[in-house]
Formats: structure tokens, C-alpha cells, sequence
């Protein structure tokens, strides 16, 4: 409902200009004896519902931006220090001057091609697509760096300027409006802001702040960090007891919740590794694998989704591959017997990160004794021969409809033709009738 729009034009240090009906239709600079403060550099990353429905408002952004670098303050303006640096930057990757100066201020960024997703969630769960986080920020960078604000380049993309504008970032902030969602309930949080919070401590070296604009209740809006915010939800839900016993009611979806939130975990501690520590591992362990509360855990995963516990338990294990969690000898060892376990019981599901990862499954296996690794990394070989024979026969299935309704198109044509001539003929024949009569 606009806090959010207004939080960004107040730290700029301008305010809006409305009509007699209350509408925004421009803005002003509030002068700097009135604001008493610097203003403030920011940086917009659109969703790309909001950059489709709202178009008007992010030009109005936009506006603010270029007005609060230009308003020749006397004292300190971070707006018009970015505007300097981002010139700089973009000059050193080869930029002319009048292109460097004309993109300075660009601050407004979302999905190219309008595309709103990052395509990074597919590439940090499948963790042999990558060993450096370096690889994700790039990616990053070049999905979400299109331009927005300037209609002259609305859509755009260049190279380089996403990056200039997140120069001197500190800190990342997420609006939270919503009770359906929390950080580690909705893996479109890890992927934005914590897409965002990566790629700014691979552009500028340094981990920036997380927090939320907690907004649930307008009552009584404030700030709250991202560590707070992974600590009252994980408290609250996937380690509670008295939460998981009514959880297991809903059977297997309940199942697939409660691996969606450890896949989650883990893509926080790929986007920001001190967000989530040890401890959140240790518990969550202690929970789904050791079942410290006695909630018959794995009789519940093995009724209702055996996959599910093959992903989490793999989810588990990539995050101590990866070196997230330093976790024991003895936890790596019962959780490579589990996963094992339910793969060479259930046969893989081959979702995320079961199959789809030869250095976590090389990793699995050197946790096994012989014969179990080779049963269980033959387990994986049928599964994924199944996957792919599966893809062929859906690509022949394909073919043969394509066929098949080519030639009831043919027919189709054939059959309309065919009435077309005849109703010809008989119309004809009733001309030539009439004529005779005549």
C-alpha cells in the first residue's frame, strides 16, 4: 500500500506532490535545513509484478533519484557521492563519458527479457553447477540487471551497470506484508534478498546487513534483522513439536513443507553463511533424523513421501559438503545410512538434489561400505536411465501427436472441402432447376 515507496522517496529527502483527491502526481526535494540528514543512496530491485502494474511509479523513483543527486546540498549527499562513484566505475569498463554520466544515477533494476525470476534457485540447489559463489553473483547480474525507470531504456540491459549502482551498498532490506511467508518458508526470499546480498558482498567485498520491514501489522511496522527473523520461524514451526504433531496430519504435502524448508535453510546459508549457523543444523538434525521428540518421524516420511526424506537428508549432507555446517563424523555417517536407506528401499525420486549431483552422491558413498555404495549408486543409475528413457518416449509421444493431429487437420481441411464443393453443386443444381422452371 506505498510504505514501501515511501520509505525509499524519504530517504532520498523528497516528499510527494498530490492532488485534491489525495493522488501522488510528482514529487519535490525536501530542503536540507528541513531534512537535517544526508540523504540516501538506494537501490531498487522490482519484482516483476509490481515493475508490470506499476510503471507510472517507478518513473516517479526514478525521478526522485536523479533530483536528490542533483540538489546541490552543502553537506553530506550519498546520493550525489554514488552518482561520482557509479561514473567511475562505468568509465573504467570502457563506457564513454556521456554514457557513464548519463548512467550514474541508474537505480532501478529487474528481470531482462521481462523475465521475473533470478534463475538462480535451479543452480545453487544443484551444487555441482557450481564452487564459487562468484558464479551465482554473475548470474545474478546478468538476469536481474535490466533497467527500469527511464523510459528511454526501459528493459534495457548493459553490461556493467547493475553492478556500478551496488558500489557502496550496506545493507539489503526485504518488505514483509504478509503472515504466509517468512525466510525460510518461501524459497523466493533466499532467492532476492538473499540473490541481492550475495551478489553486493561479491561487487563490494563486504557482507551487507539483512533486515525486514516487518509490515504485518501497520500498527506497529518496524525493523527486524533476517538472523531474528530465521530464529522466531524455526522456533516457531520446524523445530516445535506441539507445530510438527499437527503438521503431520496433512500427510504427504506436509511431507514436501518440511523439506521446502530445509532446502530453504540451505540456500540462506549459500546466500548469507552467518545467517544461519550450527546450531539451526544441529536442531534440525536432532528433529527429522534422531526424532529427539518421538513423533515417529521417519514412519511418517516413509507412509507418506519417502522422497521427501531422501531430499532432506540430501539437502542435509550437500550443506556439509559444501562446508556450511561442520557437522560430526557420527551425523554424516547416520545420515548417509538414512538417505541410502531410502533410495535403495524406494528407489530414488531423483528431485533436486538427489540425482541431479555426482560430487554429493561420490560424497554419500564414501560414507557406506562397498557394497552398500555400489547398491545405492546403482539405485541412482537405474533411476536417472528411467528419467531419461522417460524424456525420450515423452518426446516421441509428442511427435506422435504432433503427427496424429497434423493428419486430423489434413482431414479436417479435406472434409471442409469436400462440403464446400458439394454445397456448390447443390446450389448449382437449384439455379439450373429454377431456370428451367422459368
Amino acid at each position: 500500500e506505498g510504505a514501501t515507496l515511501a520509505q525509499l522517496f524519504y530517504l532520498l529527502g523528497v516528499e510527494p506532490v498530490r492532488d485534491q483527491f489525495g493522488r501522488v502526481l510528482d514529487i519535490r526535494l525536501i530542503p536540507e535545513d528541513i531534512l537535517q540528514r544526508p540523504r540516501i543512496d538506494v537501490v531498487v530491485q522490482t519484482s516483476g509484478q509490481f515493475r508490470d502494474l506499476a510503471a507510472s511509479r517507478l518513473s516517479l523513483l526514478q525521478k526522485a533519484i536523479d533530483m536528490a543527486a542533483e540538489s546541490g546540498d552543502q553537506g553530506t549527499n550519498y546520493v550525489a557521492k554514488g552518482k561520482v562513484d557509479a561514473e567511475k566505475v562505468l568509465l573504467n569498463k570502457g563506457y564513454s563519458p556521456k554514457d557513464a554520466r548519463e548512467l550514474s544515477t541508474t537505480r532501478i533494476f529487474g528481470g531482462v527479457n521481462g523475465m521475473a525470476g533470478t534463475g538462480i534457485t535451479g543452480m545453487v540447489e544443484s551444487g555441482s553447477q557450481w564452487e564459487n559463489e562468484n558464479e551465482i553473483a554473475r548470474v545474478y547480474l546478468n538476469n536481474m540487471g535490466a533497467t527500469y525507470g527511464d523510459s528511454k531504456n526501459w528493459g534495457n540491459f548493459r553490461e556493467g551497470v547493475f553492478e556500478a549502482a551496488l558500489q557502496n551498498t550496506d545493507l539489503v532490506i526485504q518488505p514483509r506484508q504478509s503472515h504466509t511467508w517468512g525466510a525460510l518458508s518461501l524459497d523466493h526470499v533466499y532467492e532476492f534478498m538473499g540473490g541481492m546480498t550475495l551478489t553486493v558482498r561479491n561487487v563490494t567485498g563486504k557482507d551487507p546487513d539483512n533486515y525486514f520491514n516487518d509490515l504485518r501489522n501497520r500498527y506497529n511496522a518496524r525493523a527486524q534483522t533476517l538472523q531474528a527473523a530465521i530464529g522466531v520461524e524455526s522456533r516457531t514451526t520446524i523445530l516445535n513439536p506441539t507445530y510438527i504433531k499437527e503438521q503431520l496430519k496433512g500427510g504427504a504435502s506436509s511431507a514436501s513443507g518440511f523439506t521446502e524448508v530445509v532446502k530453504n535453510t540451505y540456500g540462506w546459508n549459500v546466500m548469507k553463511p552467518s545467517a544461519i549457523d550450527n546450531r539451526l543444523w544441529n536442531d534440525i538434525y536432532d528433529v527429522y533424523v534422531e526424532d529427539k521428540h518421538d513423533l515417529l518421524i521417519k514412519d511418517f516420511f516413509r507412509k507418506e513421501s519417502p522422497a521427501a526424506l531422501q531430499e532432506m537428508t540430501a539437502v542435509m549432507l550437500e550443506t556439509i559438503r559444501k562446508g556450511y555446517w561442520k557437522a560430526s563424523e557420527e551425523q554424516i555417517s547416520r545420515l548417509s545410512a538414512l538417505h541410502s536407506e531410502m533410495v535403495q528401499e524406494f528407489d530414488a525420486a531423483c528431485s533436486g538434489f538427489t540425482c541431479d549431483n555426482p560430487s554429493l552422491i561420490n560424497f554419500i558413498s564414501r560414507y557406506l561400505d562397498p557394497q552398500q555404495a555400489q547398491q545405492y549408486q546403482q539405485k541412482i543409475d537405474d533411476a536417472v536411465k528411467v528419467a531419461i528413457s522417460g524424456e525420450k518416449s515423452m518426446v516421441l509421444k509428442k511427435e506422435e501427436a504432433s503427427n496424429g493431429e497434423q493428419q486430423r487437420q489434413f482431414n479436417g481441411v479435406r472434409v471442409a472441402i469436400i462440403t464446400f464443393v458439394s454445397i456448390s453443386l447443390l446450389i448449382l443444381l437449384f439455379y439450373f432447376v429454377r431456370r428451367r422452371r422459368k
